[in-house]
């Protein structure tokens, strides 16, 4: 029961962030109609949540992860909750300086959210296996991914942005309440988390070849993912391929709905095939997919290309987060899992940049795509992929 009701919590969050994307990258598509604008406010977003993530695992570490997550949405609740009250107030005409401050905001707190909420997945009573876990935990982020830029789309159309913002401040405040009910197996409390100095879990990782290797494939998926998911926005308000923010939700629903199908897949293939191999195939799939999205002409290929794209990801996440639990001793866990994230949100980070420099993401995108498959290639002919252990990278 506890972990039905730890996963519920990030399910109804990640409901409220689905609109909550929609109505933020709707409004600004639609106010300045460039890829650089949205590159900006969702760089200026990363930026300081990269800032809070470099601290946020020691803090993990140290205090119960459940009541770190039962904080960070309720000041999220009301962050959210503040953003919709001013834009409703002055729905054409709100301050998009007032609004960025609380988008940057919603950006720095919510950073926190990852690295506490994957630290906790070991320490909740009844889990099931690791790969199970991380998929029944993706699975419901995707099916939420599916409804949420759905039900955002259908709310913005017919009330206003305003609504997709108090949609997810309301989310936020049911995560909350649910995260407050999990119970957890450990003590709350371990003073004795903490002794090493801050530097040491990026050491710690530098030495581990299964965790180096998972997070350098990794960065650069997420370059070519933030590439791709700038796009998207841009391809629906061309109303010859599709218009309006009813089909920008679609969209996201379309690439939600490809990682909740493979979610379902993955931990049955990954006890059949070494993880490495399947891991790293796996990225021919995705840009394959991101590829028929950006340079088809009819509604079956790019929805066809955004569920492959959404269906490749999940063959990377469950089981390379299987690796790094298995892998990182229990007391490093919240710092190495805010290690990732900062590699994740630093890789987004340069992604953005390059795509605001360029005032593109086409062409950005082939570039990254190309490193990113020479990577997976040259990552997948060593022996490490091979069956040595449970890790297997």
């Amino acid at each position: 029961m506890n972990f039905v009701t730890f996963i519920g919590s990030e399910f109804i969050s990640s409901i409220g962030n689905g609109a909550y994307r929609v109505a933020l990258n709707w409004t600004l598509v639609t106010r300045y109609g460039t890829v650089r604008a949205l590159a900006i406010v969702q760089f200026l977003s990363l930026l300081f949540g990269a800032i809070v993530q470099m601290r946020s695992g020691a803090l993990i570490d140290r205090y119960d992860g459940r009541r770190v997550l039962v904080v960070t949405n309720l000041v999220l609740a009301g962050i959210a909750g503040l953003l919709a009250f001013d834009v409703m107030m002055r729905p054409s005409a709100f301050s998009t300086g007032f609004a960025l401050v609380f988008v940057v905001l919603i950006g720095a707190v919510i950073a926190t959210v990852e690295p506490a909420f994957f630290s906790v997945v070991m320490r909740v009573r009844g889990k099931p296996d690791i790969d199970t876990a991380n998929s029944w935990i993706l699975g419901s982020y995707a099916l939420s991914g599916i409804i949420g830029p759905v039900i955002g789309g259908v709310l913005i159309a017919r009330h206003g942005f305003w609504l997709g913002f108090a949609a997810d401040a309301v989310s936020f405040l049911g995560a909350a309440g649910l995260m407050a009910l999990v119970g957890l197996n450990p003590p709350v409390f371990d003073d004795n988390a903490v002794k090493t100095d801050e530097h040491a879990p990026w050491r710690w990782t530098w030495r581990t070849a299964t965790v180096r290797r998972i997070f350098t494939v990794e960065a650069f998926g997420n370059l070519v993912v933030t590439t791709f998911l700038i796009g998207i926005p841009f391809i629906a308000k061309d109303t010859d391929r599709a218009g309006g923010a009813i089909g920008l939700g679609i969209f996201y629903a379309a690439f939600y709905g490809g990682v909740f199908v493979s979610s379902a897949l993955i931990p049955r293939v990954a006890q059949k095939l070494p993880r490495g191999v399947v891991a790293y195939v796996i990225p021919y799939a995705v840009v394959l997919g991101m590829l028929v999205t950006f340079y088809g002409h009819t509604w079956i290929f790019l929805l066809g290309g955004i569920f492959l794209a959404g269906f490749g990801l999940p063959g990377i996440d469950i089981l390379t987060r299987a690796a790094i639990l298995e892998t990182v001793p229990e007391g490093l866990l919240g710092r190495i899992t805010a290690v990732g994230s900062v590699v994740t949100t630093v890789s987004q980070l340069l992604a953005m940049v390059v795509v605001m420099m360029v005032n593109a993401f086409h062409s950005v995108w082939v570039i990254f795509a190309v490193a990113w498959l020479t990577v997976s290639t040259s990552l997948l002919f060593t022996r490490k992929t091979l069956p040595s252990g449970s890790a297997a990278f």
